[in-house]
């Protein structure tokens, strides 16, 4: 009996995380745009405001630290709203962490720094499939590394080049955009 189920690889695991996280990129771009010029526009150099972006790849504790920096907050305070912001990652990680437990760590840990709200809806979508989940983990990584890099791209961007964008063009509305976008699949 021959069957018309696939038998997933690794490789094509990866290449369908990133062709799946493709969408959501439409709001990803200009959010990481605008953090990146919120850190350039908060007093950072563009080489710090990608360093936060490195260290921090999240937009909205981005965006905090960057705000806060501008009020010359004390680093304490910084990083503890930075943490509350974030606090949200706990419950992604135990939501999925059942379906990586049985991964090294040298997995685990690349997984828990590309974990982003996008990465979370995608990871609770992909392990929510029928069919076998071996190798889903390369899935996850795949949507992980392709919103990491746009990501990425789009601060060093905005960092780089948003002090030549208009004041009226009032990129602010790109936070929402991209949420609505993460909605968008769920609505259907």
């Amino acid at each position: 009996m021959v069957s018309n189920e696939r038998t997933p690889d690794a490789r094509g695991e990866f290449l369908a995380g990133c062709r799946d996280m493709a969408p959501v990129l439409i709001g990803t771009v200009p959010f990481g745009f605008v953090a990146g010029m919120a850190a350039v526009g908060a007093g950072m150099t563009p080489l710090e405001g990608i360093a936060l972006s490195l260290f921090a790849f999240s937009g909205i504790a981005q965006l905090v630290v960057a705000q806060l920096y501008a009020a010359q907050s004390p680093v304490v305070l910084t990083l503890a709203a930075a943490l509350i912001v974030s606090l949200r990652f706990l419950m992604y990680s135990a939501a999925l962490s059942p379906h990586v437990a049985h991964l090294p760590a040298r997995w685990r840990v690349p997984l828990a720094y590309l974990m982003t709200d996008q990465g979370f809806a995608m990871g609770v979508h992909i392990y929510s499939q029928p069919g076998d989940r071996r190798l889903r983990h390369w899935h996850v990584l795949g949507s992980g590394v392709m919103l990491w890099v746009v990501w990425q791209s789009s601060v060093v961007a905005g960092a780089v080049l948003g002090a030549q964008v208009p004041a009226a063009w009032s990129l602010d509305f790109v936070v929402t955009l991209s949420f609505l976008v993460l909605l968008a699949p769920a609505l259907r």
